[in-house]
């Protein structure tokens, strides 16, 4: 209690408290970033939409330029569109900037993420993508919980790849017939 020298014993352990309880609260946040990769990229649903609060948000905050993004509201749809993720995938989540504000919270925390898609065909869908999450939580009844996420991104790609194939392609026995006065069609 050193630091607080000339304050009474009362005065000095409800500052600690005060320490402590926000602490507690970091900690508690640092929990649900952790769980949060875990349980979207192991494609547990149920674990992933438990992170959020019953009419929690997950969505893609809209730049100029880009299509639509996700809004995902609520715990079954959440845990829906977690269940749906046809990407074998995984985040890397940076060390959150947290902000308290008595029983809601608010971050920033950088992500990269991998996803591989395999189809039907013997083909790879790749998708990469960096940026950030902006992230509202709010103290529930069952501890911290994500009301809102945004997903802001710096860089998304997408990459096909479609691998050998071993047959031969179907010449015929002919070229099919063609009209020399037509134009060239670029098809790229």
């Amino acid at each position: 209690m050193e630091k607080y020298v000339g304050t009474d014993e009362a005065t000095a352990l409800a500052a600690m408290m005060v320490r402590l309880q926000n602490v507690e609260d970091r900690l508690a946040i640092l929990q649900i970033e952790g769980a949060y990769s875990t349980a979207y990229d192991g494609v547990r649903g149920d674990q992933w939409a438990a992170l959020f609060t019953d009419d929690g948000i997950y969505q893609g905050r809209q730049l100029e330029g880009m299509g639509e993004l996700n809004f995902v509201q609520g715990k079954r749809a959440l845990t829906d569109f977690c269940n749906s993720n046809r990407l074998s995938c995984i985040h890397q989540l940076g060390v959150p900037e947290i902000s308290l504000d008595g029983d809601d919270a608010f971050s920033r925390v950088n992500f990269t993420f991998r996803g591989f898609e395999t189809g039907r065909v013997p083909m790879v869908q790749k998708t990469e993508a960096q940026g950030y999450y902006d992230v509202a939580y709010r103290r529930t009844a069952n501890g911290w919980r994500i009301r809102r996420r945004f997903t802001v991104y710096f860089e998304r790609s997408r990459v096909t790849t479609y691998g050998y194939e071993p047959s031969l392609s179907p010449f015929g026995a002919e070229n099919p017939p063609f009209d020399d006065s037509l134009p060239y069609k670029d098809r790229r």
